[in-house]
């Protein structure tokens, strides 16, 4: 499986932890340490009117990992994906049991869901409505959780360490919770849809004192309305996407529904482009030549690179191995594979101006190979008689221009 990490985290030329989170210990979050999750069903956390004025419960569903005595876990909360007109939060029931069973306590939300008519088929400002109070209650899902933190405390979440995600619509509607906000250019149909759903923070509940804010996004083949909504020091993002999507757009255009186009929107390749540009840190894995919408869900060929993928991001946030420097000038893209790897890692540059070099470091800090002097834009490395488990791969370039790239690989 491949791999394309684009200006992860810039490195300094000495790997030592900084402000990682207590329960980090190199295991936790990578792998699969608690076999077991206890699922807490119908949680209910807002209610609300759908477009048609009908009254919505709110429910979602709670995974805790069964035997951790941690007293403040990072969260995860999933939304499932359906174009805004159906789908339900047993959707994504396998990712929230999974993301568990690796240290995270997640849940998988309902949201309000288009009930209108489709003749004639509803415009964009109909849909920017819909989309406006699904965002609305992702962020009350989200005040759910900091308020219990703050009262009952049944989920010890740390309430610095909240992300968001979700497949499709749901990424859509994650990808607004983090980045859309009063500072932006918005245009007048979706500012008149915020002013009539309660402004930014929606009015699914009122708990409106407890903070909507995240640390980071999952999106899994969604898009934003304008890109440019991404502003510098916004939070870090991971993105997967099929490059032919008819559905979402993978660039820029509409998405569309049972072939119909609806919305504008700028997909996973611009915000990328975007979040790269302004520093922010942020992985795009792309599925070449697919015209699929979300199909790497069900391709063993990408569900690896994908989710696996997602465990070395959040473990980045969660548990840094560095600290960052002032922002350099060039980004660069690596491709590593396959990952995990069994007695070869292959590395691609795509571009290679001046030699670097490569070192690989154990879970203890220790360096294991070390490479000087490489020109080569393809190289590969042998596992020689390395034990299975965890390794950072850094790649450090004689243009110190050049920022400096991390890579958490997996020996079988």
């Amino acid at each position: 499986m491949k791999y394309t990490y684009t200006l992860l985290f810039i490195l300094l030329t000495t790997i030592y932890s900084q402000a990682q989170h207590p329960t980090c210990d190199g295991t936790r979050y990578l792998n699969e340490v608690f076999p077991s999750v206890d699922t807490t069903f119908n949680v209910f956390f807002g209610v609300n009117t759908t477009y048609q004025g009908n009254v919505d419960s709110l429910y979602m569903d709670v995974y805790q990992p069964v035997g951790d005595t941690a007293s403040k876990r990072p969260l995860l909360i999933l939304a499932f994906g359906g174009s805004f007109i159906l789908g339900e939060r047993t959707d994504m029931a396998p990712l929230c049991h999974y993301y568990a069973q690796h240290g995270y306590v997640t849940a998988t939300i309902d949201y309000r869901l288009f009930d209108g008519l489709f003749v004639p088929f509803p415009d964009s400002v109909v849909f920017g409505d819909v989309v406006v109070k699904a965002i609305g209650d992702m962020k009350a899902s989200v005040r759910h959780f900091r308020e219990d933190a703050a009262t009952a405390n049944l989920y010890k979440i740390d309430t610095n360490l909240v992300f968001v995600g979700g497949g499709s619509a749901g990424a859509i509607m994650a990808l607004h919770v983090a980045y859309l906000d009063s500072t932006d250019t918005i245009p007048p149909h979706i500012q008149t849809a915020i002013d009539n759903n309660g402004g930014f923070e929606g009015n699914t509940t009122t708990n409106t004192q407890y903070n909507s804010g995240v640390q980071g996004v999952l999106n899994l083949s969604g898009a934003l309305g304008d890109a440019s909504w991404v502003d510098a020091g916004d939070v870090p993002v991971f993105s997967v996407h099929d490059d032919n999507d008819d559905i979402v757009p993978y660039g820029q255009g509409y998405s569309t529904i049972a072939g119909f186009p609806v919305s504008y929107l700028e997909g996973s390749q611009v915000i990328a482009d975007t979040a790269t540009a302004l520093g922010i840190p942020n992985v795009l894995i792309t599925i070449p030549n697919s015209t699929g919408h979300v199909s790497y869900v069900n391709n063993p060929q990408w569900q690896d690179s994908v989710f696996t993928g997602i465990l070395f991001f959040l473990n980045d946030i969660i548990c840094p191995m560095t600290t960052p420097t002032e922002a350099l000038m060039y980004a660069t893209d690596v491709v590593v594979y396959p990952n995990p790897a069994d007695q070869r890692l292959h590395i691609e540059l795509s571009a290679v101006e001046n030699t670097y070099g490569l070192v690989l470091y154990n879970n203890m800090g220790q360096q294991v190979f070390v490479q000087e002097g490489i020109t080569e834009r393809q190289i590969s490395v042998s596992r020689q008689n390395l034990p299975a488990g965890v390794y950072y791969l850094k790649l450090v370039f004689e243009d110190t221009r050049r920022a400096s790239v991390q890579a958490k690989i997996i020996f079988k």
